[in-house]
């Protein structure tokens, strides 16, 4: 086995690797070296899996077909250091409407058969950027049986995206302060006002709500610690945790002085079982609040209040409409909510600053 130990690990630990030298089916050589592994034995066990896959020669009739070519696809995927469980979830359900012609060789499927899928696909209600990622994931599949089978991809010359409609702007949907305090003031449970209260005014996402424990509240400098998120939709897992969904959504945010008093009052509630630690979740003490409960919670207390629905993510536009109207700046905004991307929170929530577009023209006529 040539496997090597680098000099330089990285910031985990991980140091060993192995390189390869192998042909490919045009007589090329190539020099491969892989990523770095913990231990010495997953490099050792990387490397019997990746000879094995080059060892698979390719021709060009082969028999492969679509579903093979995608399982094979997401093995890799699965395989991938810090690859969120929800990220094949999404790739399986993008699947589901190619199952048509799952069966379908690669080197068969041609015109007949891809005017047949698209007419399939607009059977359902799907939108055009979400019918454009089903074709996304084909493209993947194609471009995989050539790179390693040597199958036929003149099909994707063909293969065109649906046509988004860029005309109709989609109006983000939110509480204003008013509608809230009416959502609000139904609720009969405190453990569900808290939850919802936090949604509202810190703008956390589903899943970060969920995965908050009571170690993520530092009562002394009243800060909340964004660090993880969480799903129970797994299958065959009560609940699955993982990191933030980008690397500003890790933050740490002041505690307004409305939620820090309902936090310590629920944290009083906590501490009267037996065996309560500082891990338990603020949000359903050894368990976190399912989804499912959350929107039927949501949806029940709308109707009581006699208010819109709105998603559960809207409670996170409603708590930025919030911040613009008591004349937050866009650069303050984008970083509570932990957005990756200024721009993401300029393209999202330009709309609201509209007064403050107006404000500027009067400074301008006021010089």
């Amino acid at each position: 086995m040539a496997i090597y130990k680098s000099n330089n690990p990285t910031k985990d630990g991980r140091k060993y690797y192995f390189r390869v030298k192998y042909k490919d089916i045009y007589g090329i050589t190539h020099d491969y070296s892989s990523a770095k592994f913990l231990t010495r034995k997953e490099a050792e066990q990387e490397e019997v899996q990746f000879k094995i896959g080059i060892m698979k020669k390719p021709t060009s009739n082969s028999n492969i077909t679509i579903k093979d070519s995608y399982y094979e696809i997401r093995h890799k995927k699965i395989n991938i250091k810090n690859l969120k469980p929800q990220t094949i979830e999404k790739i399986d359900n993008h699947f589901k409407y190619l199952k048509p012609i799952e069966n379908c060789k690669i080197n068969d499927f041609n015109i007949n058969k891809y005017s047949q899928l698209i007419n399939y696909l607009n059977s359902f209600d799907l939108s055009a950027p979400y019918k454009n990622k089903i074709l996304g994931l084909l493209k993947q599949i194609i471009n995989h049986a050539k790179k390693y089978y040597n199958t036929n991809n003149s099909i994707l010359d063909y293969i065109e995206n649906f046509e988004v409609d860029h005309s109709k702007t989609q109006e983000l949907n939110f509480f204003e302060y008013k509608d809230y305090l009416k959502f609000e003031s139904v609720i009969d449970d405190f453990t569900w006002k808290v939850f919802f209260k936090t949604l509202y005014y810190m703008g956390l996402r589903k899943g970060e709500c969920q995965a908050l424990t009571w170690n993520d509240i530092d009562f002394e400098k009243k800060q909340l610690k964004i660090n993880k998120t969480l799903t129970t939709k797994i299958k065959g897992q009560e609940y699955t945790l993982f990191t933030p969904k980008t690397r500003s959504s890790n933050r740490v945010l002041p505690i307004p002085d409305t939620l820090y008093q309902d936090y310590k009052k629920l944290l009083c509630g906590a501490k009267k079982w037996q065996d309560f630690n500082m891990g338990w979740f603020v949000f359903g003490n050894t368990l976190p609040f399912k989804e499912s409960t959350i929107t039927n919670k949501k949806n029940k207390y709308c109707e009581l209040a006699g208010v819109k629905q709105i998603r559960i993510h809207d409670f996170r536009h409603s708590c930025a409409s919030l911040l613009i109207s008591k004349g937050a700046s866009i650069a303050l905004v984008s970083k509570y909510l932990g957005h990756n991307d200024i721009n993401i929170t300029l393209k999202t929530y330009t709309h609201m600053f509209k007064s403050e577009l107006e404000n500027i023209s009067n400074l301008l006529d006021n010089l």
